[in-house]
């Protein structure tokens, strides 16, 4: 009981020291707003929020600065602020209001940079907090293009990718449950607002509105892809389920000829000394292929001592779609040499032996009991060339690291060299709809606008604009505002790790700075896009190389921590 009083007197005197004001009502979501689940915060029963703006929690009003942490370790949420505890219920709201001035209007979550401009709503299950946030979608946006598109990117790409990020959050819209899209890449990646993308600034707001519209009427689900490696992948061949008839399998050259598109590739040579054929796993898959055929065509498993003279020829086929480009089998020619059984001439003998005919031995009859004398098996080493098949996605390219994506569906290519044949791989993603990479050519190379584009990957819809406004919460009043308060302090940029090593032979430094200023990028496990995430670098990051692997990965290490970056994001410290 006692508890009970303590707790009513702590919100009363906080509903003092903060400012009385009339109660918010959650109004039924709008066409601008769209609700994200904020799943890269891995909340856990804890969140600190700062309000670098104007927000309201029910009738509390708090001033821009404010610092509050709310908890559910005790089953319900609680608001911890200024040393006082309020009870929340299972349930809590931030609500942004307009302000008057230029200044931000946002708020900063768990002391990270980005700027949240939203409503927060948090609710729990008695044990872990689940945040949502409900923002206006140009907004939305804002949060969304430098992380699904480089900032670097010419405009028109990335006015082509604000209108498709901008038709696949609206189309998404109103479902059911607590939100409409995650942050994350089921959905759009959305990491908060932050002022120096100013390119992903110009491109939302020179679009503003504007959405693709499918011949029924309805905005469009425009799927977006990294890379298609050359094609336009149809939505059905990869979820069983289409985005209408505005996407169309076709061939895409910009994505094709882009140097910047995802590329693998692997050698096979015609002849090898050692007889390795690229890696030693796809090696032994071939061998135990020749071998099997080898079985089968002589009728015999006795095939021993097998060796690859030369591979004569190499082809893909077997689509999985009709018309796709993915091809799911690799057939290979193979001039093999082996050893095989063959029977030997049987000696001579006569009839009376072979038949066991009784001899006359003087006046005794005796009967031949020696066994005739059987053949003796022999080895012979013999060439043939045998065909082969070899599936893609299980053999082909796991063995000769050629693979991109999670997905099966890369698409694969060989061309015959003078002394050998090259695998290559494309596609970065799914392939469905626009590819990123297509984008940035057309733009880059070919000054096609957005609308040009857009048109190119999706074919069967109409672009227009239409209302995407929202409304937010009346100001704050004006006598609260002007009430001494917290002064606001900055985000603090995030501390960079030293790399203060001596160098060592064949070591040099170089500095993360193709990105954009407060993007990050990936320090990998391993040189590649698979390769688990070991840390986040971010603009400015010093690092000492320590191996460049030629293939565009760097091997480096600060003081800290090694692993591995793509060359293309630093460059060289000459000082």
């Amino acid at each position: 009981m006692a508890r009970k009083s303590i707790s009513i007197l702590l919100c009363c005197l906080m509903i003092l020291a903060i400012c009385i004001y009339p109660a918010q009502t959650c109004q039924a979501e709008e066409r601008g707003i769209i609700r994200v689940l904020l799943t890269r915060l891995a909340l856990t029963d804890q969140l600190s929020v700062s309000l670098d703006g104007s927000y309201t929690v029910g009738s509390m009003a708090f001033q821009r600065g404010s610092k509050l942490v709310f908890s559910c370790a005790t089953g319900h949420i609680v608001l911890y602020y200024e040393g006082m505890a309020i009870e929340m219920g299972d349930s809590v709201r931030l609500v942004r209001h307009q302000v008057t001035d230029e200044s931000e209007n946002g708020i900063r979550l768990k002391n990270e940079y980005p700027l949240y401009c939203g409503d927060l709503n948090l609710y729990t299950d008695g044990k872990q907090l689940t945040a949502v946030l409900h923002i206006p979608v140009e907004e939305y946006l804002l949060g969304v293009l430098p992380y699904e598109m480089n900032e670097a990117f010419p405009i028109e790409a990335l006015k082509a990718q604000a209108v498709a990020a901008r038709s696949y959050a609206i189309r998404k819209q109103n479902s059911s449950g607590l939100y409409d899209v995650t942050d994350n890449t089921n959905d759009q990646v959305y990491r908060g607002y932050q002022k120096e993308n100013k390119s992903a600034v110009i491109a939302v707001k020179e679009t503003e509105g504007v959405c693709g519209f499918d011949k029924s009427g309805k905005v469009a689900l425009c799927w977006y892809t990294a890379s298609n490696g050359g094609q336009v992948e149809l939505a059905e061949t990869v979820w069983g389920q289409g985005t209408g008839n505005y996407v169309e399998m076709h061939d895409d050259p910009y994505d094709l000829e882009n140097p910047e598109s995802e590329v693998r590739s692997a050698k096979i040579a015609k002849k090898t000394a050692d007889g390795m054929l690229g890696t030693e796993a796809f090696t032994n898959a071939v061998m135990q292929a020749v071998t099997g055929m080898l079985q089968t065509t002589l009728k015999t498993e006795d095939i021993s001592e097998l060796s690859i003279i030369e591979v004569t020829g190499m082809e893909l086929f077997a689509p999985y779609a009709k018309d796709s480009k993915v091809m799911t089998k690799l057939s290979m020619k193979i001039l093999a040499e082996f050893s095989q059984p063959y029977v030997a001439d049987e000696p001579e003998m006569s009839i009376a032996e072979a038949f066991q005919i009784p001899v006359q031995l003087g006046t005794e009859e005796a009967v031949q009991t020696q066994e005739p004398a059987t053949a003796e098996t022999q080895y012979i080493r013999t060439q043939r060339e045998v065909n082969i098949e070899l599936p893609v996605f299980t053999c082909v390219e796991p063995y000769l690291g050629l693979s991109i994506n999670s997905n099966d569906n890369e698409i694969l290519r060989v061309e015959e060299l003078e002394d050998g044949f090259e695998i290559t791989s494309r596609r970065f993603g799914h392939g469905v709809g626009m590819s990123q990479r297509g984008a940035q050519q057309m733009a880059g190379v070919y000054s096609l606008d957005y609308l040009q584009i857009l048109k190119f990957y999706y074919p069967g819809l109409t672009f227009r604009k239409m209302d995407t406004a929202a409304n937010i919460s009346t100001p704050v009043a004006a006598a609260f505002l002007s009430t001494p308060g917290p002064a606001a302090s900055p985000t603090p940029r995030p501390t960079l790790m030293p790399a203060s090593h001596d160098l060592a032979e064949g070591e040099y430094r170089v500095s993360v700075t193709q990105i954009g200023v407060n993007s990050s990028l990936n320090l990998r496990s391993e040189p590649s896009t698979n390769g688990e995430i070991l840390r986040v670098l971010y603009y400015g990051q010093e690092l000492i190389v320590t191996q460049n692997l030629g293939n565009g990965w760097l091997k480096v290490k600060t003081d800290v921590i090694e692993g591995y970056v793509m060359e293309k994001f630093v460059d060289l410290i000459t000082q």
